[in-house]
C-alpha cells in the first residue's frame, strides 16, 4: 500500500475522504471484502484453476472437483470452463464457491480462499474477484507488505493499519496491488498470521470515529521524519498525520546519478542514421536511462525507436514542512529514428510535481521525496536522499526498530497515528484452515506505478447472464431454468440433446427487462438423459452474449432408506460401544457419535456404501468419559433420498485411570519476581502444588487441594524473598474416582542482581534525612550537581546511598534518575 504521488492519487483520496459515507461496522463477524486480482495474475485470456476441495458453480450441475485442473478461457462473449479439453459449460460470468469449508482454489498456481467470480475485462481478459473474510484477507496482506520474519510487534502494527485501511473498501473492490494493499492470497506465513490473529478486529479509531479507514497510511521508510497528508495529497491536514521527527526509522539512504551527456552528436550524420544507429549507445546503460526512455515512449512517443542524447538539467525544490521536495524540473534531449533519419527532440518540464520527476527516474531509484542533495556542478548529476515511499503514517522499518527496542504495537501505532486509539470493530470466529507451507518472507516490494485503466468503450458491453440455476419438479415433471440479466435485451432459450439437436425452444427472441428470468420446460414426455439449455441475448446495440448450461434429467426415486432395529451395547473387555442397525436398501451410510451438546466426537462410518440388511459398527471409548451420547445414522440412496435416525445411549464404565499431568513449563518474570508454573491435566481433579528446597523441605504451597477442570493450569510462586538455587515443584492430581498421579519438575532460580540507579542534585544544598519525611533527622547534605546512587523510590522520596549508610532525599531535587 505504498501509495505514490500524482494527480490520480489526489483524486482517489478526495473521493474517499469526502464523497463516500463511513461504513458502519458492528462488533460481529468479520466483514467480507471483494478483491480484484491483478498484481500476480496480470492480464490473461486463459487461466488454470485447481481447487483443493469441491467448488460449486453458477453453471447448472457443474462442480469443480478437488485436486483437478480446469481451464477458463475467453471465447466470444463468454468464459468457457474446460477440463481435459472437454467443455463443461460457459457463461458471461463464472462464479465458484467451496461446497464445504473455505477452499483454497489456485489460479495459475497461486491459492486463494473464499469464493471467486470471474468476469471478462476489456472484452478479452479474465478478471477474478476474490470474496473473502477480512481476517483471512489480512493474513495474505501482511506478509506481502512486510517481511514475515520481522518481530511480532511490528507485524501487529502492520496488521492493525492494514485492517483499518481495508475497512474503507468493504463495499467496494480494491485490487491486490500497492495502489491499495498488496494481497498475496493464501500465501500465509505463521508469524504474520499470528500477528493478525492476536489483533483480530482491532482498528485505529479517532475521537468518535470507529476507524480512520484509508487514512491508515504506511510506507517503507520515512527517512527519519514523518510527512503530513496535506503535503502529499493536498486537502486538509489530519491531526493524526502530522510532521514530526521519527527516532525509530533507520533513515536508509538512497542515491542515483545520470551523466549530463549521453551521446556526442559531433561526428554523427543524422540524415544517415541507419549507418550508425545500431552501434551507437548511451554512455550509461543503466536502469535510470532505460526508465527515462520508457517514460518518453509512454508519453507521446509510443512505438518509437529512441536514444537519449543528454540530460543537461535536473532540479528538485520547494520543500514541504516535512522537508520533502514538492516540485522539480528536468530537460531531456533525445533522438527519434524515422525513415532512416535521426530527428532531434527535446522535452522540458519546469516546476512540475516532484512525483512526475520520480516517475521518470523510477520509483526504485528515487525512492522518496526526502532529498538531501542535488549536485549538478560537474558532468554528472548526483542526487541523494533518505527513506522509501511517501512517509505519511506508519514507517514499516521504523515499526521494526521500535519493536526491537521493546515497544508494543499499541505504542508504535500511537506514535505514528498520534492521538488515535484502538477500537474493536468486530469479533469473529473464523473457520480453522490448515496453513499452506509458508513461502519465504517477502522483501518489501519495489513500488511500481499502476496506470489508470482505459475506460470501456460506450455501448459495447454485452448483457451479463448470471445466477443460472435449474430445478426439476417431480410432481409437475417440469424443469425450471432461472437466470439474471443486467439490462434490457432480446432473449432466446433453447433445449438441446446430447447430439446438439434442438428439442424445444422455451423463449424465442422475446424482449425482456433486466432482472430475474424464468423459462419452464415440460419434461413429462422426455426420456432421462443429458441436455443443454442454451441462453442467448442481444441488446439494443446488437451486443450479444450467451451461456450453455448442461442438465441431466433423471426422474427420481423419492423414497428414502428405512433405518430400523437399532441397538447399542458396551463391552468392558474391549472398551468399545457396539451399534447394531438395519437398512432396507443399498445406500451410503454415515454414523457419527455426538455428546449432549451436539458436538461430533467420532465418525465410525463416513459415507460408506452398505448393502441392505443388518449392519454393525463400534466406537472405541477408552479415552471417553462416562455420560450421555448418541449415534446419528444418516443414509442416502442412489437417488439422493436421505433418512436419519438418532440412537441414544448412556456410557457407564469404571474409572481406573489416574489424571495425566503433562506439558509442564516454568518461567521467571524479573519485573514481578514471580515464577509461573504451567501444566495441563486431562480431566477434572483436585490439585495440590508444593515447592520444596534441595533438602526436601516444603517452602510454599501454591495450590492447596483445589478442584480444577481439565485443561491448562497455572500457579504463581513469588520469589522476591527466595535465594537463588535449585528447587522442586511437586504437582499432585486426584480425580473423582480417587485415582492419583504426581509429577515433579526441577527448577533453578537465577534472579539477576538488582541494578542501582543514579541521580543528579539540582538544589544548591540538599539535606539527607533518616526517614522519607521532612521530620526525619538530617544525616548530612549534598551539593548541587553531585551524582548520588539511588536504591529505591518511596512515594515522592528517593532512598540513596550516603557514604556507608543510607538516607532519603525528596524527589523534586534529583534529576536524570535512571
Amino acid at each position: 500500500m505504498k501509495i505514490q504521488n500524482g494527480i490520480w492519487i489526489f483524486v482517489t483520496l478526495v473521493l474517499m475522504l469526502f464523497f463516500l459515507p463511513e461504513i458502519a461496522v458492528k462488533a460481529a463477524a468479520d466483514p467480507i471484502i471483494k478483491v480484484k486480482l491483478i498484481g500476480y495474475l496480470g492480464n490473461k485470456s486463459e487461466i488454470t484453476v485447481e481447487p483443493e476441495v469441491t467448488y460449486t458453480t453458477n453453471l447448472a450441475n457443474v462442480k469443480l472437483e478437488s485436486n483437478k485442473k480446469y481451464t477458463l478461457r475467453v471465447s466470444g462473449t463468454d468464459i468457457v470452463v474446460l477440463t481435459d479439453s472437454k467443455e463443461l459449460g460457459k457463461a458471461s460470468e463464472i462464479e465458484v464457491k467451496p461446497e464445504t469449508g473455505n477452499g483454497p482454489l489456485s489460479i495459475n498456481g497461486r491459492p486463494y480462499l473464499g469464493s471467486l467470480r470471474f468476469i471478462k475485462e476489456d472484452g478479452k481478459f479474465i478478471r477474478p474477484f476474490n470474496s473473502i473474510g477480512l481476517e483471512d484477507y489480512l493474513k495474505g496482506v501482511v506478509p506481502a507488505e512486510m517481511p514475515a520474519l520481522w518481530n511480532q510487534e511490528a507485524l501487529k502494527a502492520q496488521a492493525v493499519a492494514a485492517r483499518t485501511y481495508a475497512m474503507s473498501y468493504i463495499n467496494r473492490a480494491p485490487d491486490d496491488t500497492m495502489s491499495y494493499q498488496v494481497y498475496g492470497g493464501y500465501a500465509w506465513h505463521e508469524n504474520s498470521t499470528k500477528a493478525v490473529k492476536e489483533t483480530e478486529g482491532l482498528v485505529i479509531g479517532y475521537a468518535d470515529k470507529l476507524h480512520i479507514g484509508s487514512d491508515a497510511l504506511f510506507s517503507s521508510s520515512n527517512g527519519g521524519k514523518t510527512e503530513s497528508n496535506k503535503n502529499v495529497w493536498v486537502g486538509t491536514e489530519l491531526p493524526y498525520l502530522k510532521v514530526k521527527d521519527d527516532p525509530y526509522d533507520p533513515q536508509a539512504v538512497w542515491s542515483f546519478s545520470v551523466k549530463k551527456q549521453q551521446i556526442d552528436l559531433t561526428n554523427l550524420d543524422l540524415t544517415k542514421a541507419d549507418a550508425w544507429w545500431a552501434t551507437t549507445k548511451e554512455a550509461e546503460q543503466t536502469p535510470v536511462i532505460s526508465n527515462i526512455r520508457a517514460w518518453l515512449q509512454k508519453n507521446g512517443y509510443t512505438g518509437k525507436d529512441i536514444k537519449i542524447t543528454a540530460v543537461p538539467f535536473l532540479s528538485l525544490h520547494a520543500p514541504t514542512s516535512g522537508g520533502r521536495v514538492s516540485k522539480g524540473s528536468i530537460t531531456i534531449e533525445f533522438m527519434v529514428k524515422e525513415n532512416g533519419k535521426a530527428l532531434k527532440q527535446i522535452v522540458i518540464l519546469e516546476d512540475v510535481p516532484a512525483s512526475k520527476i520520480r516517475e521518470i527516474i523510477g520509483l526504485s531509484y528515487m525512492k522518496s521525496f526526502l532529498v538531501d542533495k542535488v549536485d549538478t556542478a560537474r558532468d554528472t548529476i548526483n542526487v541523494s536522499g533518505k527513506g522509501f515511499g511517501h512517509g505519511v503514517g506508519l514507517s514499516q522499518y521504523g515499526a521494526k526498530k521500535a519493536g526491537e527496542q521493546g515497544k508494543t504495537y499499541h505504542e508504535i501505532l500511537s506514535f505514528y497515528y498520534e492521538g488515535t486509539n484502538l477500537k474493536q470493530a468486530y469479533n469473529s470466529e473464523p473457520e480453522e484452515v490448515e496453513a499452506v507451507k509458508p513461502e519465504p518472507a517477502p522483501v518489501i516490494p519495489t513500488p511500481i506505478p499502476t496506470p489508470d485503466p482505459t475506460p470501456a468503450p460506450k455501448d459495447e458491453t454485452a448483457t451479463t447472464i448470471k445466477d443460472i440455476k435449474t430445478d426439476y419438479d417431480s410432481k409437475t415433471n417440469q424443469v425450471k431454468l432461472t437466470f439474471k440479466t443486467n439490462k434490457k435485451a432480446k432473449v432466446t432459450v433453447e433445449v438441446k440433446d446430447e447430439k446438439k439437436q434442438a428439442v424445444t425452444s422455451l423463449v424465442k427472441g422475446n424482449e425482456k427487462p433486466s432482472g430475474s428470468q424464468l423459462a419452464v420446460w415440460d419434461a413429462s414426455k422426455v426420456n432421462n438423459g443429458s441436455y443443454t439449455f442454451e441462453i442467448k441475448t442481444i441488446d439494443s446495440s446488437n451486443n450479444t452474449s450467451s451461456a450453455a448450461v448442461p442438465f441431466t434429467l433423471k426422474k427420481p426415486d423419492t423414497t428414502a432408506p428405512v433405518i430400523k432395529n437399532t441397538n447399542t451395547s458396551y463391552d468392558p473387555k474391549t472398551d468399545k460401544v457396539f451399534l447394531k442397525y438395519e437398512i432396507n436398501e443399498k445406500a451410503k451410510v454415515s454414523v457419527q457419535v455426538k455428546d449432549v451438546k451436539g458436538k461430533i466426537l467420532a465418525t465410525p462410518i463416513n459415507n460408506t456404501e452398505k448393502n441392505a440388511g443388518v449392519q454393525w459398527t463400534s466406537w472405541n471409548v477408552s479415552n471417553v468419559s462416562n455420560g450421555k451420547y448418541s449415534f446419528v445414522i444418516t443414509t442416502i440412496d442412489s437417488s439422493k433420498n436421505t433418512s436419519s435416525a438418532v440412537v441414544p445411549f448412556t456410557l457407564t464404565k469404571p474409572d481406573t485411570t489416574a489424571p495425566f499431568i503433562m506439558n509442564i513449563k516454568t518461567s521467571y518474570d524479573s519485573k514481578t519476581n514471580n515464577v509461573t508454573l504451567k501444566y495441563e491435566i486431562n480431566e477434572k481433579a483436585k490439585v495440590a502444588v508444593q515447592v520444596k528446597d534441595a533438602k526436601g523441605k516444603t517452602l510454599a504451597t501454591l495450590t492447596d487441594n483445589a478442584t480444577n477442570n481439565a485443561g491448562v493450569q497455572s500457579a504463581l510462586w513469588n520469589v522476591s524473598k527466595v535465594l537463588n538455587g535449585k528447587y522442586t515443584l511437586n504437582i499432585t492430581a486426584i480425580d473423582p474416582s480417587k485415582n492419583r498421579s504426581t509429577k515433579t519438575t526441577s527448577y533453578t532460580l537465577n534472579k539477576p542482581a538488582a541494578k542501582n540507579m543514579t541521580g543528579k542534585v539540582n538544589a544548591t544544598k540538599l539535606n539527607v534525612r533518616s526517614e522519607p519525611s521532612t521530620s526525619g533527622k538530617v544525616l548530612g547534605s549534598l551539593k548541587k550537581n553531585q551524582i548520588v546512587t539511588v536504591i529505591t523510590k518511596s512515594n515522592s522520596w528517593y532512598k540513596i546511598q550516603y557514604g556507608k549508610e543510607t538516607g532519603y532525599v525528596h524527589g523534586n531535587y534529583l534529576t536524570n534518575v535512571r
